[in-house]
Protein backbone atom coordinates (compact mmCIF):
# COMPACT_ATOMS: atom_id res chain seq x y z
CA UNK A 1 0.00 0.00 0.00
CA UNK A 2 1.40 3.38 -1.00
CA UNK A 3 1.76 6.14 1.57
CA UNK A 4 -0.09 9.38 0.82
CA UNK A 5 1.93 12.35 -0.37
CA UNK A 6 3.40 14.59 2.32
CA UNK A 7 1.58 17.67 1.05
CA UNK A 8 -1.86 16.16 1.61
CA UNK A 9 -4.07 18.36 3.76
CA UNK A 10 -5.68 16.70 6.77
CA UNK A 11 -8.38 17.86 9.13
CA UNK A 12 -7.74 17.07 12.78
CA UNK A 13 -9.60 17.76 16.00
CA UNK A 14 -8.50 18.26 19.56
CA UNK A 15 -10.61 19.15 22.53
CA UNK A 16 -11.17 19.49 26.21
CA UNK A 17 -14.14 17.91 27.97
CA UNK A 18 -15.46 18.74 31.41
CA UNK A 19 -13.17 21.67 32.22
CA UNK A 20 -14.38 23.02 35.56
CA UNK A 21 -14.09 26.72 36.37
CA UNK A 22 -15.68 28.69 39.17
CA UNK A 23 -17.02 31.93 37.69
CA UNK A 24 -19.37 34.85 38.20
CA UNK A 25 -21.71 34.71 35.20
CA UNK A 26 -25.44 35.26 35.27
CA UNK A 27 -28.40 37.37 34.39
CA UNK A 28 -29.27 38.07 38.02
CA UNK A 29 -26.98 40.29 40.11
CA UNK A 30 -26.88 37.71 42.92
CA UNK A 31 -25.64 35.06 40.47
CA UNK A 32 -22.79 37.31 39.40
CA UNK A 33 -21.96 38.18 42.99
CA UNK A 34 -22.00 34.63 44.42
CA UNK A 35 -20.60 32.75 41.44
CA UNK A 36 -20.89 29.04 40.78
CA UNK A 37 -19.26 26.11 39.04
CA UNK A 38 -19.21 26.02 35.24
CA UNK A 39 -18.21 23.06 33.09
CA UNK A 40 -16.94 23.56 29.53
CA UNK A 41 -16.49 21.30 26.51
CA UNK A 42 -14.45 22.61 23.58
CA UNK A 43 -13.58 20.97 20.28
CA UNK A 44 -11.23 22.59 17.78
CA UNK A 45 -11.00 21.44 14.16
CA UNK A 46 -7.82 22.49 12.36
CA UNK A 47 -5.97 21.98 9.14
CA UNK A 48 -2.54 20.40 8.99
CA UNK A 49 -0.51 18.12 6.77
CA UNK A 50 0.69 14.57 7.27
CA UNK A 51 4.20 15.84 7.92
CA UNK A 52 3.52 18.96 10.00
CA UNK A 53 0.69 20.09 12.22
CA UNK A 54 0.36 23.44 13.97
CA UNK A 55 0.98 23.39 17.69
CA UNK A 56 -2.34 23.98 19.40
CA UNK A 57 -1.77 23.41 23.08
CA UNK A 58 -4.59 22.29 25.37
CA UNK A 59 -3.21 24.60 28.05
CA UNK A 60 -3.68 27.60 25.75
CA UNK A 61 -7.32 26.64 25.15
CA UNK A 62 -7.83 26.23 28.90
CA UNK A 63 -6.25 29.66 29.49
CA UNK A 64 -8.64 31.25 26.98
CA UNK A 65 -11.56 29.67 28.85
CA UNK A 66 -10.22 30.89 32.18
CA UNK A 67 -9.63 34.41 30.86
CA UNK A 68 -13.09 34.77 29.31
CA UNK A 69 -14.79 33.51 32.49
CA UNK A 70 -12.81 35.89 34.70
CA UNK A 71 -14.63 38.81 36.32
CA UNK A 72 -18.39 39.31 36.33
CA UNK A 73 -20.12 38.41 33.08
CA UNK A 74 -23.75 39.01 32.21
CA UNK A 75 -24.71 36.32 29.68
CA UNK A 76 -23.22 32.88 29.14
CA UNK A 77 -23.96 33.21 25.43
CA UNK A 78 -21.55 36.15 25.24
CA UNK A 79 -18.83 34.18 27.02
CA UNK A 80 -19.19 31.25 24.63
CA UNK A 81 -18.90 33.55 21.63
CA UNK A 82 -15.85 35.33 23.04
CA UNK A 83 -14.08 32.00 23.64
CA UNK A 84 -14.74 30.84 20.07
CA UNK A 85 -13.58 34.18 18.63
CA UNK A 86 -10.40 34.11 20.74
CA UNK A 87 -9.52 30.59 19.55
CA UNK A 88 -10.07 31.51 15.88
CA UNK A 89 -7.99 34.67 16.33
CA UNK A 90 -5.14 32.80 18.04
CA UNK A 91 -4.64 30.06 15.43
CA UNK A 92 -5.14 30.74 11.72
CA UNK A 93 -5.15 26.98 11.00
CA UNK A 94 -8.34 26.49 13.02
CA UNK A 95 -11.32 25.86 10.75
CA UNK A 96 -14.05 25.39 13.31
CA UNK A 97 -14.68 25.70 17.04
CA UNK A 98 -17.50 23.94 18.85
CA UNK A 99 -18.11 24.91 22.47
CA UNK A 100 -20.63 24.38 25.24
CA UNK A 101 -20.39 25.93 28.66
CA UNK A 102 -22.67 24.49 31.34
CA UNK A 103 -23.81 26.35 34.44
CA UNK A 104 -23.88 23.52 37.00
CA UNK A 105 -27.10 23.33 39.06
CA UNK A 106 -28.58 26.61 37.79
CA UNK A 107 -30.94 28.59 40.04
CA UNK A 108 -34.13 27.97 38.04
CA UNK A 109 -36.54 26.76 40.72
CA UNK A 110 -36.25 23.04 39.85
CA UNK A 111 -33.37 20.60 40.08
CA UNK A 112 -31.40 20.53 36.84
CA UNK A 113 -27.92 19.14 36.24
CA UNK A 114 -27.00 22.17 34.15
CA UNK A 115 -28.12 24.93 31.85
CA UNK A 116 -25.84 25.67 28.95
CA UNK A 117 -25.02 27.87 26.00
CA UNK A 118 -23.36 26.43 22.94
CA UNK A 119 -21.92 27.66 19.70
CA UNK A 120 -20.25 26.38 16.56
CA UNK A 121 -18.19 28.99 14.74
CA UNK A 122 -16.38 28.30 11.46
CA UNK A 123 -13.87 30.21 9.40
CA UNK A 124 -14.86 30.80 5.74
Amino acid sequence: MERPERNVSVCRTIGLRGVEIYAHVGYLPEERKMGRLFRADVEVEYEGTLSRDPVIDYRDIAEILREELKGERFLLEQVVQRVAEAILARWQEVRKVWIQIHKVHPPIGILAESAYAGLEMARH
